[in-house]
């Protein structure tokens, strides 16, 4: 919490000379002696009640650091009447036993109760007015935190869901394949048909597939094929995907074509060489292998892969990995079981 004003050099320093002057002159009023401030306002009794609260003003600033470490299972509102009831009734028995001294040895008689009820009712304001200046600041401090923490999550939900969208709708395909069509249809008709198709498959998928925690890896490679089709009408490196038998498992909907994807766009098109990518199948993980030539802006790293990484955290204890060599790189993703999901 910010270090609230009470804590500075700088007013403990000034404020109880002036709270300390305010209570002399309190005093004189209450005794009916004002005239006095006249003939010695500089007297003793001035600098009494100056050194007095020079200790009351201490001690309640020591109270409130002490009070701060002190929380446990109590609420706010038992804590704070804790909190003034103890603070005051240290702060009265300082007060008293100050005046006692004070009059005893330097005034030579003992005080009487109405002197200290005077003096121990002003201090204890004094401490009070610390207390709930503290209180008031830490209640505003907690309301304004609440309130900040809960715009946070909002902020949070509002940039998953606009995430989630746009993994959905992938805006970026979603233009450059419908450029692709206005291109083609004016020249090869049939081709042109033949990209819808594949077109409209994968956003078939995307959307539908949106409410699915999990789906089959057979699913998910079935429209694979229909992703690495549609880029291949796109001005990137050609993609021979090459398949291994792959067992009965479960992924992250759009996960494979989401890191194809970025494989593909990492990669420096190329007219004459093709992209192999090849997914096999291990025991416990599923291994996309490709020979890398990568953009000199852009390559595919670990920083790349955190989008997957996170859907895949609340399904797995393992992270997705990647691993490379001179020219190749390997991204391994953990097999997911059908009990992990709550997939109907």
């Amino acid at each position: 919490m910010k270090k609230l004003f009470i804590h500075h050099a700088l007013f403990r320093l000034l404020s109880p000379l002036f709270s300390g002057t305010l209570v002399y002159l309190l005093i004189l009023l209450i005794n009916n002696n004002i005239g006095q401030v006249q003939e010695s306002f500089l007297g003793q009794e001035l600098y009494v009640c100056i050194g007095l609260a020079y200790v009351i003003q201490e001690y309640a600033r020591l109270s409130l650091l002490v009070f701060e470490r002190i929380g446990g299972s109590i609420s706010f509102l038992a804590h704070l009447l804790l909190q003034i009831i103890t603070s005051i009734g240290v702060c009265v028995l300082l007060v008293s036993l100050s005046m006692y001294l004070y009059f005893n040895y330097v005034l030579g008689y003992t005080p009487n109760a109405r002197e200290l009820l005077i003096f121990n009712s002003l201090f204890a304001l004094i401490t009070l007015i610390y207390v709930l200046l503290y209180k008031s600041h830490q209640f505003l401090y907690m309301v304004n935190t609440e309130r900040i923490n809960r715009e946070v999550e909002a902020k949070k939900g509002i940039e998953a869901d606009f995430a989630h969208f746009k993994k959905g709708i992938n805006p970026r395909l979603l233009f450059e394949s419908l450029e692709a069509i206005l291109v083609i249809m004016k020249t090869e008709p049939e081709e042109a048909e033949s990209l819808s198709d594949h077109f409209s498959a994968v956003y078939r998928y995307l959307l539908s597939k949106r409410v699915n925690e999990l789906v089959p890896v057979s699913e998910e490679v079935e429209i694979l094929k229909d992703h690495i089709k549609l880029f291949n009408h796109l001005p990137y490196r050609k993609v021979e995907l090459r398949l291994a038998d792959l067992k009965d498992s479960w992924t992250v909907p759009g996960s494979f074509l989401m890191l194809t994807e970025k494989i593909i766009r990492s990669t420096i098109p190329s007219e004459s060489k093709r992209l192999k990518l090849n997914i096999d199948d291990k025991e416990d993980r599923i291994e996309f292998h490709y020979e890398t030539e990568e953009v000199l802006n852009g390559g595919l790293d670990s920083s790349g892969l955190k989008d997957i990484n996170r859907s895949y955290s609340f399904y797995s204890d393992r992270d997705i990995q990647l691993s490379e060599g001179v020219s190749y790189k390997t991204i391994k993703l953990p097999k997911l079981q059908l009990h992990e999901s709550s997939h109907p």
